[in-house]
């Protein structure tokens, strides 16, 4: 499922994350999301609630009762977008982190293999059909994210091996189905080396 555009925006600002994420719970009026988050003002909120219903996240509810009050609820890419702040807030990665990891199809399959168990970088290689080269790039990558751990083996000659850090294993959820269909436009630098 293809989130509209712009959906990156709304996962890179710390309140849209937030309101998203108050939503996963259901049908909420702003005043219930202002008494969630007492450093949000009614001024942002009011503006995340119209970016959110602008792209088509979230959908507004107005009641014709006495009083007169107005709801909001996540539509169906918006549960989406949800589950990704949720992920995005609790495990403290960047949107631009998370973009770059579901992007690149070698890195999301190195995290589902990570996942099974540590692994040597040969093993890796060997299931996935990968230059050295570009294996090490993406391992690197996921380092310094701090997705994967590497652990030098005091053995001779010496080995590595990779873990899945808890930050790692936060973002699997949010990886594509194993059967190669992607939630996002597959970039480049993922097209690299097929």
């Amino acid at each position: 499922m293809l989130l509209p555009d712009g959906w990156d925006s709304v996962l890179g600002c710390k309140w849209s994350s937030a309101v998203l994420v108050a939503l996963q719970e259901g049908d909420l009026r702003p005043s219930q999301i202002l008494k969630r988050y007492p450093k949000l003002t009614g001024k942002v909120l009011w503006a995340q609630l119209r970016k959110l219903c602008a792209l088509g996240l979230a959908e507004r509810i107005a009641y014709d009762t006495f009083p007169r009050h107005t709801e909001y609820r996540l539509t169906e890419a918006g549960k989406q977008a949800a589950l990704w702040a949720r992920t995005l807030l609790s495990s403290q990665l960047k949107a631009n982190e998370l973009l770059t990891v579901l992007r690149c199809r070698y890195m999301v399959a190195v995290l589902r293999l990570l996942a099974e168990r540590p692994r040597r970088p040969k093993e890796l290689r060997a299931r996935l059909r990968i230059a050295e080269k570009l294996l090490f790039d993406r391992l690197a990558k996921l380092e310094a994210f701090g997705m994967v751990n590497r652990e030098v083996l005091p053995t001779r000659p010496v080995q590595v091996r990779y873990h899945l850090t808890e930050r790692g294993r936060a973002l699997l959820p949010l990886l594509p189905p194993a059967d190669g269909s992607s939630l996002l436009p597959v970039s480049a630098e993922g097209e690299k080396g097929r």
